[in-house]
């Protein structure tokens, strides 16, 4: 069922599914007819409902020696413990690798091993390891170096006479090439000759995998009993995990959604002082889920190596020393409206060269001297304006720096690596939905020509953006039982998408801007119900201005719906688009 567009412009699709299936899940199950239909439009495999309802961490953690060199490099790892081995750790800038970081330094602090931590620079430096941080531990005689969420395609950095013979250790899951660099182990289930299914792991689920096959080997060799110390609980350290999977934005099933499922539990016990600070200062009133992480504390944890300093983001997250906790939790969130001002102001220039290239398969803006902070930001805003791939570039006299985002059936990390082996770029890689690259000015036309010959047209149908539905819904459908079978189907993220519903013929009875970006409106039904709704972040759009025009009219929303735990927990609206009924 395709309807007219919509005030953003768009096709309403309701999604099919299949009705046999979605009557099993509520026999089988005991759900209601809405919940069942929705997990039937999710195409959850009968053999994998038990997991999706009721993920047992138990149960259902993989074992982590499926993972080339895991084994090898437990081994090694423990021998270092053995030994009291000085440890460097670098871990990448984004809340994965922070996350990372904060995972391996509050395992190693139990142990009370002497560790060394350093994150790269993303202004100054880039992606990945580099010359002064490996510079740096072989000055404090480090004899062991772990590499966090990047390292897979740092081949020439990471050779045995640039490190003068340490052993190293990669953790990581982004995309590999057919060479590997010269290290002790590389644990990462997207390298080439890796045969697995955990390859939408984020690094900091793999981290986690490696520290539970660790505690294994400790266990084994009776570490703990000989040293009279209690084993480290690590379900407690998942709330480090679900914030870098939801963060780094990976499918949100199978393990992802155990980690996540139960990262959100231990979130709410506000066991780690850095991320309860987060929310607090972000005045989250609810127990925090996917969009607090994703959109609220992810920004604030990102803005220290945005336009800050790179290093905050992960020691908020490992540190026990509340005046120091605090202090970063507040200038992360001056950063963070820094960030914002930025970020505006660039997003006014890339829409207006945007505009100029909608007839490219991808969108390629450049410009001298754009904050290399924001410029993945950027990519994604141009992305969800022109649901095509977008690559952002910010240019000095030489070359550019760029930050790639992709759509589903894209895979941009691919095309990128591919680019620079053909030696159009000067260094690059990533995942299928995120990438990164550096290009020498003179090849930026190259490159857009390399991506426009090699990028297949049926993924830019525009019928593949049109909004799907789960389900029409009425007012008198909201209510307590309602919420109580949409909790089975959380968290929401990536592949699992919270549940986006029609509510036809409401009269918007009152509307308000707030804080001139976005709007509360009113809306009542022929019934006597009545409903509060927020737009969010709509000024200056299409369905912000038709939505200030329609008072006292009939319209139909597509809407998300939630519990205002702000006031008095009752229902509201959070609408996504709209049209004349």
């Amino acid at each position: 069922m395709i309807e007219n567009k919509s005030f953003l412009g768009k096709n309403w699709k309701i999604s099919e599914f299949d009705q046999r299936k979605s009557l099993m899940i509520s026999q089988r199950y005991k759900l209601n007819e809405l919940t069942s239909k929705i997990l039937a439009i999710r195409n959850i495999k009968e053999e994998d409902l038990d997991f999706f309802l009721n993920p047992d961490i138990q149960n259902h953690l993989p074992d982590p020696y499926i993972l080339k060199d895991m084994k090898k490099s437990t081994d090694k790892v423990y021998q270092s413990i053995l030994q009291n081995d000085k440890v460097g750790i670098i871990a990448d800038y984004d809340v994965d690798g922070s996350t990372s970081c904060a995972l391996i330094v509050k395992f190693f602090q139990y142990l009370k091993i002497k560790i060394y931590i350093e994150t790269p620079d993303r202004i100054n430096e880039g992606y990945g390891p580099n010359k002064r941080i490996i510079d740096k531990f072989i000055k404090k005689n480090v004899q062991l170096i772990l590499i966090l969420d990047c390292g897979t395609s740092s081949h020439e950095l990471l050779r045995k006479k640039n490190l003068n013979s340490i052993d190293t250790i990669i953790i990581d899951h982004h995309i590999s090439e057919l060479t590997l660099p010269d290290v002790y182990g590389i644990i990462n289930p997207n390298r080439f000759d890796e045969n697995n299914n955990l390859k939408n792991l984020s690094a900091v689920g793999i981290t986690f995998l490696f520290l539970v096959a660790l505690r294994r080997k400790l266990r084994l060799e009776n570490y703990y009993s000989n040293n009279n110390i209690k084993e480290q609980n690590l379900t407690s350290y998942l709330d480090l995990v679900a914030l870098g999977t939801v963060c780094d934005v990976v499918s949100l099933t199978n393990i992802n959604r155990l980690y996540v499922k139960k990262g959100l539990e231990v979130i709410s016990q506000r066991i780690n002082r850095g991320i309860t600070s987060l929310i607090d200062i972000s005045k989250i009133r609810n127990e925090p889920d996917t969009y607090d992480l994703s959109f609220i504390i992810g920004p604030k944890l990102n803005a220290a190596s945005r336009i800050g300093d790179a290093t905050l983001s992960s020691k908020i997250l490992y540190s026990s020393d509340l005046i120091e906790i605090e202090s970063i939790s507040k200038k992360l969130n001056l950063l963070n409206e820094k960030r914002k001002l930025i970020e505006k102001k660039m997003i006014e220039e890339a829409k207006e060269q945007a505009l100029l290239k909608l007839n490219n398969k991808i969108i390629i803006v450049e410009s001298y001297n754009w904050h290399l902070g924001v410029l993945g930001i950027v990519a994604s805003k141009l992305v969800d304006e022109f649901k095509k791939p977008a690559i952002v570039i910010s240019k000095n006299d030489n070359y550019g720096i760029g930050s790639a985002r992709s759509i589903i059936g894209i895979d941009l990390g691919l095309l990128i690596i591919n680019a620079k082996e053909k030696g159009i770029l000067i260094n690059g890689g990533g995942h299928k939905m995120a990438a990164g690259l550096k290009i020498s000015n003179k090849k930026i036309k190259n490159f857009l020509d390399f991506l426009e010959n090699n990028v297949d047209l049926k993924y830019l149908n525009t019928n593949n953006f049109a909004t799907k539905i789960d389900s029409l819904i009425t007012l008198e459908e909201i209510n307590d039982n309602f919420f109580e079978n949409i909790e089975i189907m959380k968290p929401f993220g990536q592949d699992n998408p919270e549940p986006n519903f029609i509510i036809k013929n409401l009269k918007l009875d009152f509307i308000k801007r707030i804080k001139e970006k976005h709007l509360l409106l009113s809306l009542s039904n022929d019934f006597g119900n009545n409903i509060k709704g927020f737009c969010f972040n709509v000024s200056d759009t299409n369905l912000g201005e038709n939505l200030i025009k329609s008072q006292n009219k009939r319209i139909d929303i597509i809407t998300h719906i939630k519990k205002d735990h702000y006031y008095n927990n009752e229902p509201q609206l959070i609408i996504t688009d709209a049209k004349y009924s």
